[in-house]
């Protein structure tokens, strides 16, 4: 039975996929209002049709409010887990009912230990998220981006949170101490090889962004000397277009084997259909700016795609 969280991502993986397909391939035949509610940044529909979606069209730089909810929403959410489950807080009747409202579920489907690896990692990727889009990118002030982007930006995180500890012993149903699955077999396999692949994915990704902030910044003062966009090159550049995308997924590959409950796997459905999609907008747009852009490089996957 699917749950609110459920439909949502599966809805926004199916419009983001099928609507990222017909532009990429139909595009002349997709109305303007499609293309300029989809498309942001780099790769923003130019036409000056639908100009009336201006009205909901807001700063592309308010992504980094992403990740100043995430990492204060996540951060209590951590505290108040880790409080549940090392200092024998209880859960609170009103949180079990707003847990039982989003998920529906009766049973913890995920351990202990994988709920408190989850979070923490999440947590990791948040904080520096939030570092980099307040003290590194550097956002085109004429650059802009729907609202709707925004909306799907700030439910994605809340869901990811709520996911990871709704599904949790303690935290759904009717549970005591002396029966909780503290940790599994499957969590204590793969806790080790999956942190560090996802340490490897979260230092390679800040890696990439540094890359792309100092495109627009001197070399020597570090001063913002434009906002045109530049052709990065170097570490994962040298294979796919972006490795920044890449590694997002990366991450959440390793969250989904961490917890792989049908609830997220729904949020990684549209991680992977909106990472995918972006992707190929940005290599197509590449291609089409530089006309020296390497040939080698791939969209997202290297050798792949």
């Amino acid at each position: 039975m699917l749950n609110i969280l459920d439909i949502a991502f599966l809805g926004l993986a199916s419009a983001v996929t099928f609507t990222g397909f017909l532009i990429n391939n139909f595009e002349k035949h997709v109305p303007a209002f499609i293309i300029k509610g989809f498309r942001y940044g780099s790769f923003a529909y130019k036409g000056s049709d639908a100009n009336f979606l201006q009205l909901i069209e807001i700063p592309k730089s308010w992504y980094r409010h992403f990740y100043l909810f995430a990492t204060c929403f996540g951060s209590v959410t951590l505290i108040y887990i880790f409080a549940v489950y090392y200092l024998n807080y209880g859960v609170h009747k009103y949180v079990s009912f707003f847990l039982r409202i989003f998920l529906e579920q009766d049973e913890p489907s995920v351990s202990a230990t994988a709920v408190m690896i989850v979070m923490s990692l999440l947590m990791v990727q948040c904080v520096r998220r939030f570092y980099e889009t307040y003290f590194v990118q550097v956002f085109a002030k004429s650059s802009r981006m729907n609202l709707s982007h925004y909306l799907a930006g700030i439910i994605h995180y809340f869901a990811c949170f709520v996911a990871a500890v709704g599904q949790g012993p303690l935290f759904c149903g009717s549970q005591n101490r002396e029966n909780v699955n503290w940790n599994d077999t499957s969590t204590k396999v793969l806790a080790g090889p999956c942190i560090a692949v996802f340490l490897w994915a979260w230092y390679e990704q800040y890696q990439s962004n540094l890359i792309f902030a100092n495109l627009r910044k001197d070399k020597k003062s570090g001063e913002v000397v434009t906002e045109d966009h530049g052709l990065p090159k170097g570490r994962m550049f040298q294979y796919v277009s972006s490795p920044h995308r890449m590694c997002e997924l990366l991450m959440y590959t390793v969250l989904l084997l961490l917890i792989p409950t049908k609830t997220f796997f729904c949020i990684y459905l549209w991680v992977l259909a909106n990472q995918i999609q972006t992707a190929i907008q940005a290599h197509e747009w590449y291609k089409k700016t530089f006309k020296n852009y390497p040939k080698e490089r791939n969209a997202i996957f290297p050798h792949v795609l």
